[in-house]
C-alpha cells in the first residue's frame, strides 16, 4: 500500500480511527516513519509505514489487521482540523451555526463526542479559510473608505470608530457609503421619494444594515445609500440620515416624500 506522502498517510489513518471509533497510539510519528497501534495493549492491531529511500514513496511495511478492542465514543484524532475537513460545506452554508449544534452533528454523523473547544476551533478555522480573517478586514475599513473616495470621485464614505471604550483598540461602530453615480442618478432621474429600512445581519459579523432606496421613472427600486451599524438605535439612524441629507442636498426636505416603518419616536426628531 503506497501513499503520496506522510501527510496523506496521517490523514487516512485519522479517517480510519474516527470511522471505526478506535483509539490509536501513533509513535514514532516522524516525517520518514509512522507506527500506529491501539492503546489497548491486548490488541495486536498494528500498522507501520515509512519512506522508501529509493522510490521516495511512503509505503506500508507491516500490517496486522486483527484487533480485539471495542469502539469508543471519544477519539483524540477527531480534532479541529479533521472536523473542519469533514463539515466544511455545512459550516460554510451556515456560518451562524451554534457550537452545540456542531457537537450534535459530530455525534450523529461520526458517533463521537467532542468538546466545545474543538468545535469552536473547527468553526474558526473554516471561517478564516473561506471567509478570511474578518478581524483583520474590520481593521482595514478606513483604508477601504479612502479607496472608495479615490476610485469613485465625489462618493461619500465614512467610518465611525470608538476609541474610548477599550483603550488601545479601535472598535467598529458605523460604516456609511453613498456612491456618486447613485447620488447623481437619484437627483437627475428619480422621483423625490426615499424609503428607509433596516435588517439584521445573520452572518459571522452581527449588526444591522440600514438602507435608503428611491423610485425611478419606471417605478423600479433605486439604491441610494447604505450603512452597517452595530445596533439599530435612534442615534445610528440619526447619523445615517444626516450624511444622506448632505449627499442628496436635501436642505429642509421640501417636496420630498419619506417612507418608513419606524415608530413615531424615531421619526419625530427628523
Amino acid at each position: 500500500m503506497v501513499f503520496d506522502g506522510v501527510t496523506q498517510f496521517r490523514k487516512d489513518l485519522a479517517d480510519y480511527a474516527v470511522e471505526y471509533r478506535r483509539q490509536l497510539k501513533v509513535r514514532p510519528n516522524e516525517s520518514h516513519r509512522v507506527r500506529a497501534k491501539f492503546k489497548n495493549t491486548k490488541c495486536k492491531w498494528q500498522l507501520t509505514a515509512k519512506l522508501d529511500r529509493d522510490t521516495c514513496d511512503f509505503m506500508v511495511i507491516t500490517y496486522h489487521p486483527i484487533h480485539k478492542c471495542i469502539p469508543l465514543n471519544k477519539n483524540k484524532m477527531c480534532n479541529s482540523k479533521l472536523l473542519a475537513m469533514k463539515f466544511k460545506d455545512i459550516i460554510v452554508s451556515q456560518p451562524y451555526i451554534r457550537i452545540w449544534e456542531i457537537q450534535e452533528l459530530v455525534r450523529d454523523k461520526l458517533g463521537l463526542y467532542v468538546g466545545k473547544t474543538i468545535c469552536y476551533k473547527a468553526k474558526q478555522r473554516i471561517i478564516i479559510e473561506n471567509m478570511g480573517d474578518w478581524n483583520m478586514k474590520f481593521s482595514r475599513l478606513c483604508d477601504y473608505a479612502d479607496l472608495i473616495k479615490q476610485t469613485n470621485p465625489g462618493s461619500s464614505c465614512s467610518v465611525k470608530i470608538d476609541e474610548a471604550t477599550e483603550p488601545g483598540k479601535n472598535l467598529f461602530v458605523y460604516f456609511y457609503v453613498c456612491f456618486q453615480a447613485f447620488t447623481q442618478g437619484w437627483l437627475d432621474g428619480c422621483k423625490k421619494i426615499i424609503r428607509f429600512d433596516g435588517c439584521f445581519l445573520k452572518g459571522v459579523c452581527k449588526g444591522e444594515l440600514l438602507v435608503a432606496v428611491g423610485k425611478n421613472e419606471n417605478n423600479q427600486m433605486y439604491p441610494i445609500a447604505r450603512a452597517v451599524v452595530d445596533p439599530e438605535t435612534r442615534h445610528s439612524w440619526n447619523w445615517f440620515i444626516k450624511y444622506l441629507i448632505v449627499d442628496l442636498n436635501l436642505v429642509n426636505g421640501e417636496r420630498l416624500t419619506v417612507m418608513t416603518d419606524m415608530q413615531k419616536c424615531f421619526t419625530n426628531q427628523y
